[in-house]
């Protein structure tokens, strides 16, 4: 029974079971036995004990009277009285089959012994011991024996539980038998089964009223798991046969090789090319047929067994001479060690002097573009010297002092100039007009600065279609990217124009943010390029997308996947009639998509809206903040009235990120602006509100109640708004300012054009807020004066404007950069060199906000200056200006501290941006 001890176990469990109960029965009856008989005796002592009481003073006659009843015939015991004179009278008695008491002795009871007023007593567990005083003086000391055990084995208590634990027994040893029985059948059933293993179904070989059914569905389950087996063996030896006749009569040269090179197997096609010898008792190594392309080849083929990873080498037969493509790829055990390795031929050999061939033709272009590329890039540099020294030149002067004509031929030369500056960069970067074979100019590139410019391309085209434009740039995105700069400027140019194209009415929006890889894997598939191919890996943290909203006709689900088609096509293979339908350009765009990396989505239509939406990837961005937080912004608290809720979303998110409280209304009643008086009124002592009106809204509700010859409710409550004297106001609106009535204007302190520039608008809020800042200052300070009884001058840095550091060697730009700088607000000091421009920082630390270093400049120049200022720790903005916009100047500028990078001539624009977003 060695193969069945789990049957051991349980019976010999069972076994103990059973005798332990069984003792527990008997140890509990014996010990109920033996607590009756010290009870009997208690029972007997309190019964003497009475008996005696009753006499006052008893007598020896008295006492034997008393043990004479038939009460204590049966008993032993020895009984002492003490009279009170010291008379002692003994009696005892015992009873048959009992030894007699040996001696007389008075017992003693301890403090432990159950007591009362008259007598005492204790018990062990052969007899009591006590003694009775009585009042008269009389003790009675006296021992008594317990009854003693008589055990009946007649009675069932005795011999009953005995004998039903003897019966479990042997039904337990049957059922055990029995199931012991059934493991021999089905392990014989199994042995069975395993070596013979049919096709057909067979059940167990249990009867159905000899088994349980555990052992039924037991055999069941193995009969089913051995069919199973058998089928899997036969379509393994299939495969197997089928794999042998495969690597067998394969076309390509095959084998297999040992952990330590040695060659175990080849097929008949690599006898048929290599021709190994007939030897069968002697090892080969790959490097018998073949040797490397090159020395660390050979080296490679030679040290095969240290080989973790699949390798493809080229190879060169040492007969034929040929050159082939050797796929080596190690397969390894169980345990991650490697067994050995197969290996794949493909001869390449005329693929390869096909590729020589090419690659000294192509040599030989390249050579001819480079010389082409040298002879452009110096024709460039000496047309865009002449152009910079014009536009230098235009720039600095003052419209304000021509004539009308005189002003639109500075227009027209400024916007000349600066085309054929675009022109002339265009045509040096740009090679080919094939949009796949385009080349790329992969540089770091201000994205808040392209989306700016092409939202000013279009606002005069929305203007004179009575459309909105709308700009955001999300605050949490990066500002500098690497990618092409007039790719992404073509894409979003042809994106805007196609929503203008197709809107009539509504708005048109441009928003610039940032989205996780996650939500871009989550897009639909009905994106406009599949990623197969991007010239630019997608693998990335973070994208940027750039979408383009508007309110045009609703695209219908057939029209939409008809774009979808069409822009996943080949450019060359587009049909136009069906481009110019969806607007020409697109399908250029979405391949300029494709090679800088990215892709371009379709959004789907709701409610006359669509989206158009641009994903680049940015693995290395340079996150510097657009928005730059102010200590003074919490102190200002804007109440914008705008009825356009992309509007008041993207103003609610600006406000959010620069700490400036704000309250946002579509509509307006006399309940929202009484509570709204009532609120500034309660914090007036704590911020300042300042009131933004959308324009076109207030025009809309003055419409509405000329058509109705009606005086809205509206219309009263927002003039009320617009009469409050101590409300500082700006007025919002897409048309240009000498468009909207003077006297109109005159209600306001402010007036911005949409798109809304959140940079204009900060610098709009501090101007406004500037004295009653001042007021809150003095307030807060006067208050904190008077709770330390002492007063300090009110600082009056804040009416200067800030100064700006000019580093420039060359007299007339000096001149042209201060003239720039003195029209948009800004203070100038000049150094002539980095020295001087050290000099000037340090004795001017305080003042100085920003520095314009021009990179090329006598006695110390603008990098080594810079190098100097970073060296101390200091964090002032530095601007590179350099008349050398290439990617290698740009990165040199970066790579030693600077925070931006302008290249000449400088233009006015641009300029103001950069100090915009450097200076508050």
């Amino acid at each position: 029974m060695q193969q069945f001890q789990s049957l051991q176990r349980l019976l010999i469990f069972y076994t103990l079971s059973l005798t332990v109960m069984l003792l527990l029965y008997y140890v509990t009856l014996f010990d109920g036995m033996k607590k009756h008989s010290e009870q009997h005796s208690i029972d007997t002592f309190y019964a003497l004990q009475h008996s005696i009481i009753e006499h006052a003073a008893p007598v020896d006659s008295e006492i034997k009277k008393i043990l004479e009843q038939p009460t204590f015939d049966q008993l032993s015991y020895q009984l002492i009285l003490m009279m009170p004179s010291g008379q002692t009278y003994i009696h005892h008695n015992t009873r048959p089959n009992e030894s007699a008491f040996s001696t007389v002795a008075f017992p003693t009871i301890g403090t432990s012994a159950s007591s009362s007023d008259h007598s005492s007593y204790t018990v062990n567990s052969n007899e009591l011991t006590g003694i009775i005083n009585l009042k008269s003086g009389h003790q009675i000391y006296i021992v008594l024996r317990h009854e003693p055990f008589v055990i009946d084995w007649i009675s069932y208590r005795y011999w009953l539980p005995l004998m039903v634990a003897i019966v479990l027994f042997f039904m337990a040893l049957l059922y055990m038998l029995n199931r012991r029985t059934n493991w021999e059948q089905l392990l014989v059933y199994t042995d069975n089964l395993s070596s013979r293993a049919k096709e057909s179904y067979t059940p167990p070989p249990f009867l159905q009223k000899k088994s349980t059914t555990e052992f039924m569905l037991l055999g069941h389950a193995l009969s089913r798991v051995s069919y199973q087996l058998h089928n899997d063996y036969r379509r393994i030896k299939t495969l197997t046969h089928r794999l042998e006749r495969l690597v067998d009569q394969a076309p390509l040269p095959m084998l297999m090789s040992i952990r330590h090179g040695q060659i175990s197997f080849y097929n008949q096609r690599f006898e048929q090319v290599f021709t190994p010898p007939t030897q069968s008792e002697q090892s080969y190594e790959l490097t018998d047929f073949v040797e490397g392309k090159d020395e660390a080849t050979q080296i490679l083929l030679k040290t095969i067994s240290s080989l973790r990873v699949a390798r493809t080498l080229m190879v060169y037969g040492l007969e034929n001479k040929q050159a082939y493509q050797l796929h080596v790829t190690p397969w390894f055990g169980e345990h991650g060690q490697v067994h050995g390795f197969t290996v794949i031929f493909n001869n390449v050999d005329e693929i390869f002097h096909q590729s020589e061939q090419l690659q000294l033709h192509n040599q030989q272009l390249q050579l001819q573009i480079d010389e082409s590329n040298e002879a452009q890039a110096f024709i460039g540099r000496k047309l865009r010297l002449p152009l910079e020294k014009i536009i230098d030149s235009l720039e600095p002067i003052d419209p304000s002092t021509l004539t009308a004509q005189g002003k639109k031929t500075l227009n027209t030369l400024i916007a000349t100039s600066q085309s054929m500056l675009t022109v002339l960069n265009e045509t040096l970067t740009t090679e080919e007009v094939e949009v796949r074979k385009t080349r790329l100019s992969i540089e770091t590139v201000d994205i808040y600065k392209v989306s700016k410019e092409v939202s000013n391309l279009v606002t005069q085209e929305i203007r004179q279609q009575g459309l909105e434009l709308i700009y955001f740039f999300a605050p949490d995105c990066p500002r500098y990217i690497e990618t092409d700069y007039i790719r992404l400027h073509h894409i979003l140019l042809n994106l805007l124009k196609n929503a203008i194209s197709f809107t009539t009415s509504g708005y048109v929006a441009l928003t610039v943010d940032r989205v996780s890889e996650d939500k871009v894997t989550r897009i639909s598939n009905q994106h406009l390029t599949p990623n197969n191919d991007t010239t630019m890996p997608a693998q990335t943290s973070y994208w940027i997308r750039f979408s383009v909203k508007d309110t045009g006709v609703t695209i219908t689900p057939e029209r939409q996947n008809q774009l979808v088609n069409i822009l996943n096509q080949n450019s060359e293979q587009t049909n136009h009639n069906l481009v110019e339908d969806s607007n020409i350009g697109l399908s250029n765009a979405n391949s300029f998509a494709q090679l800088l990396g990215g892709f371009i989505e379709l959004s789907n239509a709701v409610d006359k809206e669509t989206i158009f939406s641009l994903y680049l990837p940015y693995p290395h961005a340079t996150y510097q903040s657009v928005y730059h937080r102010c200590s003074q912004l919490p102190h200002i608290h804007l109440i914008a009235i705008i009825n356009q809720p992309l509007v008041a979303e993207h103003l609610q998110r600006l406000c959010e990120y620069l700490t400036i409280s704000v309250t946002i209304y579509s509509t307006l009643d006399r309940a929202t602006v009484q509570q709204l008086k009532n609120k500034l009124k309660q914090d007036e002592q704590t911020v300042i509100p300042v009131l933004l009106l959308d324009y076109e809204y207030s025009e809309s509700i003055t419409l509405s109640a000329h058509a109705s010859n009606k005086y809205s409710e509206q219309q009263e409550v927002l003039n009320d708004l617009v009469a409050t004297p101590s409300l500082p106001k700006i007025l919002l609106s897409m048309k240009l300012e000498r468009h909207i009535p003077s006297t109109l204007l005159g209600q306001y302190d402010g007036f911005l054009t949409k798109p809304l520039d959140a940079s204009l608008l900060l610098s709009e809020l501090l101007r406004l807020t500037l004295f009653a800042r001042k007021t809150l200052n003095i307030l807060v300070k006067h208050q904190y004066e008077s709770s330390l009884s002492f007063v300090e001058d009110i600082p009056k840095k804040e009416i200067l404007s800030p100064l700006i550091l000019v580093v420039e060697d060359s007299p007339t730009n000096q001149k042209i950069a201060c003239k720039m700088l003195s029209k948009l607000g800004y203070r100038s000091i000049v150094a002539e060199d980095g020295q001087q421009a050290l000099e000037k920082l340090e004795s001017q630390r305080e003042e100085i906000s920003l520095i314009l270093m021009d990179c090329r400049m006598p006695v110390m120049d603008g990098l080594q200056a810079t190098q100097v200022i970073r060296s101390r720790g200091d964090k002032i903005p530095i601007v590179a200006l350099t008349a050398n916009n290439t990617e290698e100047d740009r990165e040199a500028c970066m790579q030693i501290g600077m925070d931006e990078f302008l290249s000449k001539p400088i233009s006015k624009k641009d300029l103001e941006s950069v100090l915009q977003s450097f200076i508050q």
